[in-house]
């Protein structure tokens, strides 16, 4: 397709994945050709369990998977840097003109700020009503915290020194990438246990359902939660992967194939498992 592979999404149901870009979503099944929808997602736009929620002219709207009009949620005049969901619930971080950072969502029609930090907020994923997220008060320290849609007050792990995770991920525990340790890490969805799954893997972009899924420069690898062993995908594909979105039946991801031009490779989780 001739769109940047860094300006666009992938996400996944039970039945499909959906191919995000600015102004189109896309399903996508193995052995059917694509079927899109032509909606202005603009940046960061995410799916819910039964829609696309996304930015749009001062408002925040929603489209059906399955077509038709788009309805307007909300009054939102800032656009918002990107969206996160789990099942219909969703949320947002945004950033004001001032460089405060913010966590809202939804209260009916009206935008609620769940968190508000000067510190950078970055990484974010949603379990269930719950917010992760990744925080850097300084431009040397971070933390991941959390922060639930109901009010209460946010909590958060042990203060680090280094580079930022640049993205969370996971809804057993949360996973992500150790840039200055190059490891893999688990973290309790409660702070309070980490665990490292694998050391001395390149693990960006990132993505955890029932495996964990890393792009590298190489290709495309999986570790086991459980034997925390990784396995070759893919390897030596030309480009960049930039997105990876996976479940219990598949792993889809998007490939920086050239100048303006994106690809979507496709594995079912039978062949993933396959040594």
């Amino acid at each position: 397709m001739p769109t940047s592979a860094y300006q666009a999404t992938i996400a996944m149901d039970d039945n499909a994945a959906y191919l995000m870009t600015s102004n189109a979503a896309y399903r996508l099944v193995e052995g059917e050709p694509p079927q899109g929808l032509r909606l202005d997602l603009g940046t960061g736009p995410t799916l819910t369990r039964t829609s696309f929620v996304f930015w749009s002219g001062g408002a925040i709207w929603s489209a059906s998977k399955e077509g038709g009009a788009s309805l307007e949620l909300a009054k939102f005049p800032h656009q918002p840097q990107y969206f996160v969901s789990s099942e219909e619930a969703f949320a947002w971080v945004d950033q004001s003109d001032d460089g405060q950072y913010t966590i809202q969502t939804l209260d009916g029609r009206k935008p609620r700020i769940l968190l508000s930090s000067k510190g950078e907020i970055r990484g974010l994923v949603m379990v269930g009503s719950v917010v992760y997220f990744v925080q850097r008060p300084t431009d040397d320290s971070w933390r991941i915290g959390f922060v639930r849609a109901d009010g209460e007050e946010p909590r958060y792990a042990n203060t680090k020194k280094g580079r930022a995770p640049a993205q969370l991920t996971g809804s057993d525990a949360i996973y992500f990438y150790d840039l200055d340790a190059k490891r893999i890490v688990r973290l309790s969805l409660d702070l309070r246990q980490e665990e490292e799954q694998l050391k001395d893997l390149v693990c960006s972009p990132i993505h955890a359902s029932t495996q964990i899924y890393c792009g590298c420069v190489e290709g495309l690898f999986d570790v086991g939660k459980e034997t925390h062993v990784p396995r070759v995908l893919t390897y030596n594909r030309p480009g960049t992967i930039t997105r990876v979105s996976s479940n219990s039946k598949a792993v889809a991801w998007i490939v920086d194939v050239g100048a303006e031009q994106l690809a979507v490779d496709f594995l079912p989780a039978q062949a993933a498992a396959e040594p």
